[in-house]
């Protein structure tokens, strides 16, 4: 077996049929990738193929595969984990929050900020009327790429 072979069928679930030692597709993989590995890709450079295992620049490689680049400043591991969550795509609370820092708040029909009216940032509790959205330009400009939000988010 090709070291580099093994070392990719290794990182596959347990139970992952590739697994099994006569599975035709583990020879595949194999005498194909694994031999070409092997013979062309240097030691240094092999671990930075796998997003989770990746830094510095090479992070920015997987990023640009999917359409996502780093942001200003942005670290590694929060680099890794956006460049994760986009490839799910889905769009959640937490993913909004957690991932774009996006701050949410329960929309109130006719708002007006300059107004004393009282929003809840509890986003369990927004009904039918969706959420209003705080978040600068740059990251609006890219969830209304990715997500048709209709009007399910109002941008403050």
């Amino acid at each position: 077996m090709s070291n580099y072979g093994e070392e990719i069928l290794d990182r596959l679930p347990e139970n992952s049929n590739l697994k099994i030692s006569n599975n035709p597709a583990r020879k595949v993989i194999d005498y194909t990738l694994g031999e070409w590995l092997d013979n062309f890709v240097d030691e240094d450079i092999f671990e930075e193929l796998f997003l989770n295992e990746s830094k510095g620049r090479y992070i920015d490689c997987h990023g640009r595969e999917y359409g996502v680049y780093r942001k200003l400043n942005e670290s590694d591991d929060d680099y890794k984990r956006r460049i994760i969550y986009q490839i799910m795509g889905h769009l959640t609370v937490d993913y909004l929050i957690n991932i774009y820092g996006v701050d949410l708040y329960v929309n109130i029909p006719n708002y007006n900020p300059n107004s004393n009216v009282l929003t809840s940032d509890n986003y369990y509790i927004h009904g039918e009327n969706g959420f209003m959205a705080s978040a600068d330009e740059i990251t609006k400009s890219i969830l209304n790429k990715k997500f048709v939000l209709g009007s399910g988010i109002r941008w403050l």
